[in-house]
């Protein structure tokens, strides 16, 4: 705290050493939450907004950062890149098996994306990015029990040629980022938008497997986005965008934990026992076949770590089109929405994290490559009338084929009693095909009072085709799970809201609402020796109660406030189950764990005060309990130990959240305008204690609450287009864990997050 503080006094002097600008009342944000423009003010669902200035504050050059500075939203990434999962009020699906889609359905430019695999799409040139919290059955069907995540990129203008180019650079790890835009209209009918982003260098981890500093963790990524707009008349306006990039960025190694007792037996340490990690007194697997290298070698913050340099780096390419239409009816709007991706996510992992080869990537051959190729059409009709009946009606077809091939080397386990294993292999192809119609009705019963609904009914059918083999020390794979044209369809079609709004002012909206999202059923893909584990398991079903208050006091003052429950049904996530193919006799797999119940709320203020012009101060935060609350579900824990789920609080839950932004802008002199922005995130234990099977399980895999602290400070001189800005991240060096996970073979690690970093950036926009 004496860090925070420090750091908060320098940002106000470095604000007040500047003369003030005139004062600005609060910036109205337009959302397009409800497929309609509409003010975040009028919209009675809990939302948080970032435009392209507020990212920038943020540091947020991925969707995954974005997630550090939204108060009751974590992010899952079971490997620590290329994978990121949203878990918004606590709902999220812990997996790294790319076949599973996510609670939190992610929506690029309206085109939704249908695995997690795909939500590591950098950030750039956007317009605006929106998190909708709560299940939005109605509007967006699938996959939204948690909320949705909507980006909006920059869309071309015919008015004038504008864009701008800026390049970052990174001074303690030497990373490079370079991006740039450009809009120009061909003729009064028709204008073009090309953008791009490249992202390179930045490594900051050393194995200690290797004599040089290996650097790891440098980003490769190259992306670009053309889009051509036709608009003949006001009646009618067309939109084609198309998106290709490759991201071969190494990703985070994992920081080894000790398991075992120093006396060299199979015995766990007392500490991990205890509930509490211990290096001095608790060694790895790798010491027992006789690695001398000790857990106690690595730094505490990661960078310098025992996992060997050599993987953990991705080999993605993609290439997306869209295609929109918008025509005025005069009574509606037809919008039509076409895209097609084909995505192909190619990974190298290092599972134990140890310098030996446990358990990590075959030589050559990646962990797990992916082709996801992924179609879609919508239609809907959006009425024009004001009042005192809005509605809205749309139909909508998609298809998708997810190809993989997953493999893995495991080695070392003769010397230490097990059978030897030389390669495991999974391989499988799953196909989803779905269509949904849905519809959304607002009714003004007065000129302060509307009710309003929605509804969807899905229907979705999925098929696996899955093998899965290993190798044992003569070399010949042998078949364990195998499955043929394994199928699951939806039971619960049915989705939507029931709701109530009242304005008690021009400035204040309360509301109330009932509303049903699902998530799909499916399969587990990972490598299995039990067909039991291959059972389809079925969608999970939220039913949330929600009341909120939208509120603007003054000019100066905005508070916005929720409070919400969840009766949540057949809630998927892992088990530990029995394995004899396993070297530690127990396999994670994902399955369903019963019933739970999430209760929450929610405060957001911001406040810009007329006697401190130019300066701004926003204040979020979340109180969250979510727990199984009933369960027939025994999983197993570290030790081998069955322990029921009833009753287990369900971690990447973190009982508090909050973040702090302090923003100040003045002028300085000649047309030169100063800015400081202070952004501080803290949230509670992902992983407490309360989330963990077991004292034994809490040391292995206990996560800590965890604050980062940012910085910007800019200068910029808008007449002329310019802007030079330093940024500071994690400016407190703060040492957190972004994930603890194993093995499954008795290797336990942290994927650290990064330590303090300073960009130094200059923009030019014309």
């Amino acid at each position: 705290m004496k860090k925070i503080t420090k750091s908060l006094t320098v940002a106000a002097i470095t604000g007040l050493m500047l003369p003030p600008l005139a004062q600005a009342e609060i910036d109205e944000i337009i959302v397009t939450a409800n497929k309609r423009e509409q003010s975040i003010q009028d919209v009675p669902i809990a939302i948080s907004a970032f435009d392209e200035s507020a990212l920038d504050e943020m540091g947020a050059s991925s969707l995954e950062n974005v997630t550090n500075f939204v108060p009751g939203v974590a992010l899952f990434d079971d490997r620590g890149a290329g994978q990121p999962t949203w878990v918004i009020r606590g709902v999220g699906l812990a997996d790294f098996n790319s076949n599973n889609t996510p609670t939190a359905a992610v929506y690029y430019d309206e085109a939704y994306m249908t695995s997690n695999a795909l939500g590591g799409i950098g950030l750039y040139d956007v317009e605006r990015i929106e998190i909708l919290k709560g299940p939005q059955g109605g509007l967006y069907g699938r996959n939204t029990t948690g909320g949705a995540i909507r980006i909006a990129s920059n869309r071309p203008n015919l008015e004038e040629v504008e864009g701008y180019v800026s390049a970052g650079y990174e001074a303690r790890y030497g990373g490079t980022l370079v991006e740039g835009a450009y809009n120009a209209p061909l003729s009064e009918e028709m204008a073009i938008r090309v953008a791009m982003q490249r992202s390179d260098g930045g490594g900051w981890q050393d194995s200690l497997v290797t004599a040089e500093d290996d650097n790891h963790g440098d980003r490769d990524s190259l992306a670009f986005r053309g889009q051509l707009l036709y608009a003949p008349s006001d009646e009618l306006e067309v939109l084609f965008k198309a998106d290709i990039g490759r991201d071969r960025s190494e990703t985070v190694l994992g920081r080894a934990n000790g398991f075992y007792s120093t006396d060299y037996s199979f015995n766990p340490c007392a500490a991990i026992m205890a509930g509490r990690r211990d290096e001095t007194s608790c060694i790895g697997l790798h010491n027992l076949v006789g690695d001398p290298r000790l857990p106690s070698d690595q730094t505490a913050n990661g960078s310098v770590v025992l996992a060997n340099s050599e993987n953990n780096r991705l080999d993605n390419e993609w290439a997306g089109y869209t295609l929109r239409l918008d025509r005025d009816l005069g009574f509606a709007n037809l919008v039509s929405i076409s895209s097609y991706l084909d995505f192909d996510y190619v990974q190298y992992f290092d599972y134990d994290g140890t310098p030996l080869d446990f358990v990590q990537s075959e030589d050559g051959v990646p962990d797990s490559e992916t082709n996801i190729e992924q179609w879609s059409q919508e239609l809907r009709l959006i009425s024009s009338n004001d009042g005192p009946v809005t509605w809205l009606a749309g139909a909508s077809f998609a298809s998708d084929t997810n190809s993989t091939r997953g493999s893995a080397s495991v080695k070392g386990l003769a010397d230490i009693g097990f059978t030897e294993i030389t390669a495991i292999e999974t391989v499988y192809e799953q196909k989803t095909d779905t269509w949904a119609v849905y519809g959304q009705v607002g009714y003004d019963i007065t000129d302060t009072v509307n009710i309003n609904g929605s509804v969807r009914y899905t229907d979705e059918d999925r098929e696996i085709d899955y093998v899965s083999k290993i190798a044992l020390a003569d070399g010949v794979l042998f078949p364990l799970g195998d499955i043929q044209g394994f199928t699951t369809s939806l039971e619960s079609n049915w989705s939507g809201h029931l709701g109530m709004d009242w304005r008690l002012n021009d400035d204040t909206l309360l509301y109330a609402k009932f509303s049903r999202g699902f998530k799909s059923g499916g399969f587990f893909a990972g490598f299995t020796d039990n067909n039991d584990t291959l059972t389809p398991y079925k969608e999970e079903v939220n039913d949330a109660y929600e009341i909120g208050l939208k509120s603007n006091p003054s000019d100066n003052l905005q508070i916005n406030a929720a409070l919400f429950f969840y009766d949540y049904q057949d809630a998927q996530g892992k088990i530990s189950t029995p394995s004899a193919a396993s070297p530690s006799g127990y396999l994670t797999a994902l399955g369903t764990l019963g019933d739970a119940e999430h209760t929450g709320f929610e405060l957001d203020a911001l406040w810009a005060p007329s006697e401190l012009p130019g300066f701004s101060v926003q204040l979020a935060g979340s109180w969250l309990e979510a727990e199984i609350s009933e369960s027939d579900e025994i999983s197993f824990d570290q030790l081998g130990m069955p322990y029921s789920l009833e009753g287990i609080d369900r971690d990447f839950s973190p009982k508090s959240s909050y973040s702090i932004v302090m923003r100040q802008d003045k002028e300085i002199s000649g047309g030169l305008l100063g800015s400081a922005a202070l952004v501080y995130s803290w949230r509670d234990d992902l992983a407490a204690r309360s989330t963990q099977l077991s004292d034994t399980d809490y040391g292995l895999l206990g996560q800590e609450g965890y604050g980062i602290l940012n910085l910007r400070i800019a200068v910029s001189n808008e007449s002329a287009g310019w802007e030079l800005s330093v940024v500071g991240e994690n400016i407190t060096d703060e040492i957190y864990t972004i994930r603890a996970t194993g093995d499954d073979t008795g290797s336990y690690m942290d994927m650290m997050g990064m330590p303090a970093t300073w960009t130094f950036n200059a923009q030019l926009s014309f």
